[in-house]
């Protein structure tokens, strides 16, 4: 607010909390729109927004941003690709190294008193000499290579835009190979059509090694049943979830039982540095725009 403040714009601010305080924002006057990350705009609202020229999405995702109805008026879509992309990846690290050494169990041997035995050195895993399969090498994908690489992981990677990384000893293979060689499956694509489901019922007898998944993306790029069937099948070791079918998640939901999850509440990009770094991207994009026509992240 201060920002843009400083630069000579007027400013409402509403929560998503309460979207019919909207009601008493002009909206018919207002240029741009800054969305707080995967959200939708109520159709109703973005009919009075005769004068607006962009709506900037906060967050990377926008697979639940209503992007048609923006199109269908004119209005530009820009995403906040790449500000993040730190965050996630440490966090891709964070939920790699819990899942394969059984972060949540020990925490609760500990606070419980539970010592007895040894067996967890038999189930928990190190990274080094493993290979991990990115899918989508873009920035985030890029930064959890590096990371990965620095424990001694051997990367492959999935993705149609990319080919090679320079200077990089990282091997470009098939999505179906992948799923063949991997260790560990991270995932760092957008949720479309061309991408949700990308495990399945079909190929899931693919995972040849019994991998960890990792998902700090959105959940719909794996299949639900396929995801629970691999767990009981133990086609994979375990899963690191950050991006959940349903949110907020339900002590409910049967896979919030299962031992082999380790789970986080869709967190993978917050911290106080990203947001710093996204806010900060989303103002000088806008301002960009209005001084020169230029916009980043168009969608």
């Amino acid at each position: 607010r201060k920002q843009l403040a400083e630069t000579g714009w007027e400013v409402f601010e509403v929560s998503y909390d309460s979207l019919e305080d909207m009601e008493a924002v002009p909206l018919e006057t207002i240029d741009a729109v800054l969305l707080a990350p995967a959200r939708h705009f109520p159709t109703r609202y973005m009919d009075r927004l005769a004068e607006c020229k962009i709506m900037q999405i906060w967050s990377s995702g926008y697979d639940k941003f209503n992007i048609t109805d923006a199109h269908d008026r004119g209005i530009l879509i820009a995403n906040n690709h790449g500000s993040n992309a730190v965050s996630v990846a440490e966090h891709t690290i964070l939920m790699m190294l819990g899942v394969a050494r059984r972060a949540p169990e020990m925490h609760d041997r500990v606070i419980t008193g539970n010592w007895a035995g040894n067996d967890h050195g038999m189930t928990s895993y190190s990274l080094s000499g493993k290979t991990l399969g990115i899918v989508g090498m873009g920035n985030i994908g890029t930064l959890v290579a590096e990371r990965a690489e620095a424990f001694g992981m051997k990367i492959v990677f999935a993705d149609p835009e990319v080919n090679t990384i320079p200077s990089r000893n990282w091997t470009k293979i098939t999505f179906e190979e992948l799923l063949g060689v991997s260790d560990f499956i991270s995932f760092h694509v957008h949720l479309e059509a061309s991408t949700r489901n990308l495990i399945n019922t079909g190929n899931v007898r693919l995972l040849a090694k019994k991998p960890f998944l990792i998902n700090v993306s959105r959940a719909n790029l794996i299949e639900r049943k396929a995801l629970e069937d691999a767990m009981d099948s133990h086609q994979i070791r375990g899963a690191a979830i950050d991006a959940h079918y349903e949110e907020p998640t339900s002590s409910s939901d049967e896979l919030m039982g299962r031992k082999n999850v380790f789970f986080s509440p869709h967190v993978a990009g917050s911290t106080v540095d990203s947001y710093t770094s996204m806010l900060g991207a989303c103002v000088e994009n806008i301002r960009e725009y209005f001084e020169t026509g230029s916009v980043r992240g168009l969608i």
